[in-house]
């Protein structure tokens, strides 16, 4: 039952995050900026828009995504610190999401390369 609703849920993640790239029809102000950054490679700025997401709509429905997305950039620039901070964090406060399970990964990911 648990892995139909991450598969529910991932999936309309998917299709969200499939509109959010096509800025002609849908933008997401800072979180869609965070993402294009992204994609680019430019971790430190992207790491600012989420965040600028985050303080503007702590409880929208990106917000979890865009922490995850802080770690990931973290990761990608060598913080890993920070990193496994953002992913536990996103585990242990968001249980239920699809992402949590995305941030227990990424954590024994960052366990077996150490």
């Amino acid at each position: 039952m648990r892995q139909v609703r991450y598969l529910l849920w991932g999936l309309g993640v998917f299709i969200l995050l499939s509109c959010a790239r096509n800025p002609e029809h849908f933008y997401f102000g800072n979180y869609s900026q965070a993402e294009r950054l992204y994609q680019k490679g430019e971790y430190e700025r992207a790491i600012q828009k989420y965040q600028e997401y985050i303080d503007e709509n702590p409880e929208g429905n990106l917000a979890v995504i865009s922490l995850y997305y802080i770690a990931r950039s973290h990761m990608a620039l060598g913080h890993d610190e920070e990193a496994r901070a953002l992913f536990d964090e996103v585990s242990t406060k968001h249980p239920d999401l699809v992402w949590a399970h995305f941030s227990e990964m990424q954590l024994k990911e960052m366990d077996a390369q150490a």
